[in-house]
């Protein structure tokens, strides 16, 4: 799994996690994030880059990623 963050259009990686550890990435980046400047988003993907979860204010509380069907 892997946390990532768009500052300016594109998704990049900050880190790779185990996904066990699910919880406390999403619990730390959530306290990180308001403290960004300008419109900062984050997401949690998985090994395939397929978002789960995403990340944005002004509320900052992780919500599932919407899964279009083919």
């Amino acid at each position: 799994m892997k946390l990532q963050v768009n500052l300016a259009g594109s998704w990049r990686d900050v880190l790779h996690f185990a996904g066990a550890d699910q919880g406390q990435v999403e619990y730390h980046a959530a306290r990180l994030l308001p403290c960004a400047e300008g419109r900062v988003s984050m997401r949690i993907a998985d090994e395939k880059n397929v978002a789960i979860a995403h990340l944005e204010g002004p509320k900052f509380e992780w919500q599932p990623t919407r899964r279009v069907r083919a």
